[in-house]
């Protein structure tokens, strides 16, 4: 749990951090309709994803291609209005299963990624994603898992993040599709 990543999946959201303000909306990205920040001080619940199949390239996280399909989407983000120090918290909650598939030799498996997750995004554009229970994360070239339990990754700015701890059970998802 050593190796840093420049980006991240928790479940099948993609999480690629930039600068962050408390005027800005900042969400992961890959989803049509992305988290807001409310300024009317209530949370403000969004889905997160489209629900349209998508390929991890061959390379980012295995040395094939893996296909992304979410059977049941039922995972939302709610994103709180900044706190008094800046800090903008994302709620990740729901249902989500997926199927990854080794796109090359067409071997896939279906597991159950629901979290939950948190991610604190910090003003000087850090942030502090905390996950729970069960998720997918692709940290990089063969840095794929699933983990059981409980994960922290804290990203810097320029969007590298650092596994710092895990409690639980992590399954190689690119030896589970070889």
């Amino acid at each position: 749990m050593s190796h840093p990543m420049r980006f991240l999946v928790l479940g099948s959201v993609l999480v690629i951090l930039g600068a962050c303000s408390d005027t800005a909306s900042t969400a992961p990205v890959g989803d049509a309709n992305p988290p807001r920040i409310s300024e009317s001080g209530k949370p403000i619940r969004s889905p997160i994803l489209s629900g349209e199949p998508f390929e991890i390239p061959a390379g980012l996280a295995c040395s094939f291609a893996v296909g992304v399909e979410l059977l049941v989407n039922k995972e939302f983000a709610k994103t709180f209005p900044p706190e008094p120090n800046g800090d903008v918290v994302v709620l990740i909650n729901g249902r989500l299963v997926e199927r990854l598939t080794n796109v090359s030799t067409g071997k896939s498996i279906i597991v159950n990624v629901s979290g939950p997750g948190r991610l604190t995004i910090h003003p000087d554009g850090s942030a502090t994603l905390v996950a729970w229970g069960r998720s997918s994360n692709f940290f990089g070239p063969g840095e794929a898992f699933l983990f059981s339990g409980r994960l922290v990754i804290e990203i810097a700015p320029d969007g590298i993040g650092t596994p710092v701890s895990l409690s639980g059970h992590e399954e190689d998802i690119c030896a589970a599709l070889s």
